[in-house]
């Protein structure tokens, strides 16, 4: 079984759902999920993401290779792997910020850091 299908089977225990519950949730006849799963065949984009999506997943989580590790504490389910590589991806994008960041004196970082905030609250 491809790692898409492999990673909802684990999910859909987690998320309360049977194969039934996913298929009606994602618009599609329980023979299109089922037949996936025993093809081992992808699903079309379109449906891979309804289906992420009814998983409160990230469309690249499912689609990873990586055993996927539930944390009761977060709602972002993902493979470790995946979440670390997420994490350097972030440190990469940001570097030269948080060393100008860093590089001030604490007090300016900390006004720094509460603008950033503020700011950020007022647009969600």
């Amino acid at each position: 079984m491809s790692a898409f299908w492999t990673n909802v089977k684990k999910m859909l225990p987690y998320k309360n759902l049977e194969i039934k519950d996913l298929a009606f949730r994602a618009g599609v006849s329980y023979s299109t999920i089922i037949n996936g799963m025993n093809k081992n065949s992808m699903p079309h984009a379109d449906l891979a993401l309804k289906i992420a999506k009814i998983l409160n997943m990230s469309l690249e989580c499912l689609l990873g290779t990586d055993d996927i590790s539930i944390e009761s504490d977060s709602d972002e389910l993902c493979s470790q792997a995946a979440l670390k590589e997420k994490e350097l991806a972030l440190y990469r994008k940001y570097k030269l910020l948080i060393d100008a960041i860093e590089s001030l004196p604490l007090a300016v970082r900390d006004s720094m850091q509460d603008l950033i905030i503020k700011t950020s609250n007022s647009y969600h």
